[in-house]
């Protein structure tokens, strides 16, 4: 049997469609998992999660002109368009290596201008494929989009394997720095050196992207990707949905929900996308940081790949019905709200200086991210089959979740000051 499906089909197509999936999100989830090493030196402090959440956001501009492009212009260069992209995602990353630590001054406050910016670009490479790059797969036989969506899936598995094996080094520690000279006791904070630097990380990560590039340049220059063609490379197919119909609660095709249901998991999604892409990502490291270094980066690292290993559940097993993913529902809620507890809890939160402290945050979050990885997915196949437009109005529950989620928490960071970054040195200090 396995010989049979192999023989169906080009591995190395399989392989040039991986790649190119991977070319996707890398480039933020790198970036963001080296959030652990990046807050120790940036101006924006235990923020900088924050900052970055709203650039995501802000990057949804891509998709928004790409759209409007394709509505007004009769050019139809999709592939150039994706040459730039991934190019522009390789580039970024290389010079991000170099200058990622260079701030500058903004209306009297420091800011880390060169690592936000060139995650913008970034991220509008990640916003922009979801209406670029999945569509242009339906140039290929269908086979090849599993290979492209396992792909965009390992974007933030490789990253995360890769931030482990660099670590931060262990916890901070608080040195003695007084001089024989001054009267006043002197302490200042110590951050053990990681295995190889970001600089290292990020080289790396431009170098992934670099083949993720070569990879659709293969796509549509070598006979061999030719050959698993569907059509003529520079051309479009319609997505599924038609954006032009009502929603559709039961049509003829045979798919039906109830206008209840309907709404109900719509607004299940929107709840998802406020804590997962908005809310917890901004105030991951007010939850972490005051048990750790160590524990920060097991967050972030693990938790990156729970929901990719999470959605490759879609493949092994039915999808729960909706009463299940209400059950699924509570319990993400539950977590989220002891997340959201410790990070108003910071800089002391309880079990600070305790094993079970470490632990039950790490795997706090890596349960969350695990559910809202498949919760999201459940919900989208729910939505599958409409052929009305459901996953068009899925798309939108992400989006407004999302966007809401990430400026109303950016403003309870950075304005109304609810949460407070932690110090070993202000302990001592006290004492």
């Amino acid at each position: 049997m396995l010989s049979q499906r192999l023989s169906n089909r080009r591995l190395f197509v399989d392989l040039l469609a991986l790649m190119f999936g991977l070319g996707a999100w890398v480039g933020v989830n790198g970036i963001y998992v080296q959030m652990p090493l990046l807050v120790n030196s940036a101006p924006e402090g235990w923020s900088l999660p924050a900052h970055m959440v709203m650039l995501v956001q802000f990057a949804n501009l891509g998709p928004i002109l790409y759209t409007l492009y394709i509505k007004y212009s009769k050019w139809a260069c999709d592939k150039y368009i994706t040459y730039v992209l991934l190019a522009a995602g390789a580039l970024s990353t290389f010079i991000l290596a170099f200058v990622y630590d260079k701030t500058t001054i903004i209306v009297g406050n420091e800011h880390s201008t060169a690592l936000l910016s060139l995650m913008f670009v970034t991220a509008t490479v990640g916003c922009t494929s979801s209406v670029l790059f999945m569509p242009y797969m339906r140039n290929y036989r269908e086979i090849y989009l599993v290979s492209y969506l396992v792909g965009e899936g390992l974007s933030g598995f490789v990253p995360s394997v890769v931030a482990l094996i660099q670590g931060v080094g262990g916890n901070p520690e608080c040195l003695n720095i007084t001089t024989a000279e001054s009267t006043k006791v002197e302490f200042t904070l110590y951050y053990p050196e990681p295995r190889f630097s970001s600089h290292i990380f990020f080289i790396f990560l431009g170098t992934l992207l670099s083949l993720c590039y070569f990879a659709f340049l293969g796509l549509n220059n070598l006979s061999i990707a030719a050959g698993e063609r569907v059509k003529y490379p520079g051309s479009m197919e319609t997505l599924p949905t038609d954006t032009k119909a009502p929603p559709s609660y039961k049509t003829n095709a045979g798919w039906k929900m109830s206008k209840q249901v309907y709404s109900y998991l719509l607004i299940m999604m929107a709840v998802v996308c406020f804590l997962g892409n908005g809310t917890l990502p901004s105030i991951q490291s007010y939850s972490c940081l005051p048990y750790g270094n160590v524990a920060y980066h097991l967050t972030v690292t693990l938790s990156s790949m729970a929901g990719p290993l999470a959605m490759c559940l879609g493949f092994f097993i039915k999808m729960p019905k909706v009463n299940y993913l209400s059950g699924l529902m509570v319990i993400l809620v539950a977590l989220s709200g002891f997340i959201c507890f410790l990070a108003v809890k910071s800089p002391n939160p309880p079990l600070q200086y305790s094993w079970v402290g470490e632990f039950l945050v790490v795997m706090s979050w890596i349960l969350i991210s695990g559910l809202i990885g498949f919760i999201k997915l459940s919900i989208t196949t729910l939505f599958r089959p409409d052929p009305g437009r459901g996953l068009y109005y899925t798309g939108v529950a992400t989006q407004v979740g999302s966007l809401v989620g990430a400026v109303m928490t950016f403003v309870l960071v950075n304005h109304a000051k609810l949460f407070h970054s932690y110090s070993p040195c202000s302990v001592i200090s006290v004492h």
